[in-house]
């Protein structure tokens, strides 16, 4: 494998996110449409201060939060990052596969993740998940924008 391969992301699909802001968008305006008709009365203030202020403002910045943390995983030479948060070393790994509706990453030592991103990751939640699945780390096929056996494939294809 040539060290100058680009790392291997897998996204979120997006389009739920853009859904979210059109809707936020259209409170936000609704709420200033509220204050226009009529800027005297309290309760007009009240409400369309409050829809741009929860939708407007807080709803972009928590659309942008989201918008920055939809890479689900990123596959370089050094192993597969989950949400940019822990790297998970190709070493620690055992394989990776694919149920019906997911793809698999079962660990050489799940110990050592939860020990990594102990607020992320405990030893009892991934000993639970591979009871329940047959894999450590699961990540649903809704979440990876593709089928699981092409993101399991590309995935594989990384691996040194």
């Amino acid at each position: 494998m040539s060290t100058s391969a680009p790392p291997l992301r897998i996204v979120t699909p997006r389009g739920r996110l853009i859904a979210l802001a059109i809707v936020c968008a259209v409170i936000a305006a609704l709420g200033v449409v509220v204050y226009l008709v009529n800027p005297q009365e309290p309760l007009n203030i009240i409400l369309g201060a409050a829809a741009v202020g929860v939708f407007g403002v807080g709803g972009g910045i928590s659309l942008v939060s989201q918008f920055r943390r939809s890479t689900l995983l990123t596959a370089d030479e050094q192993g597969i990052r989950i949400e940019g948060r822990v790297t998970v070393p190709w070493s620690a790994i055992d394989r990776i596969g694919t149920t019906q509706t997911a793809v698999g990453i079962r660990l050489r030592d799940p110990k050592a993740v939860a020990d990594a991103a102990p607020g992320v990751y405990t030893l009892e939640g991934l000993k639970a998940n591979r009871s329940a699945t047959g894999w450590d780390l699961t990540f649903e096929e809704r979440l990876l924008g593709r089928p699981p056996r092409e993101a399991a494939a590309a995935l594989r294809a990384r691996q040194p």
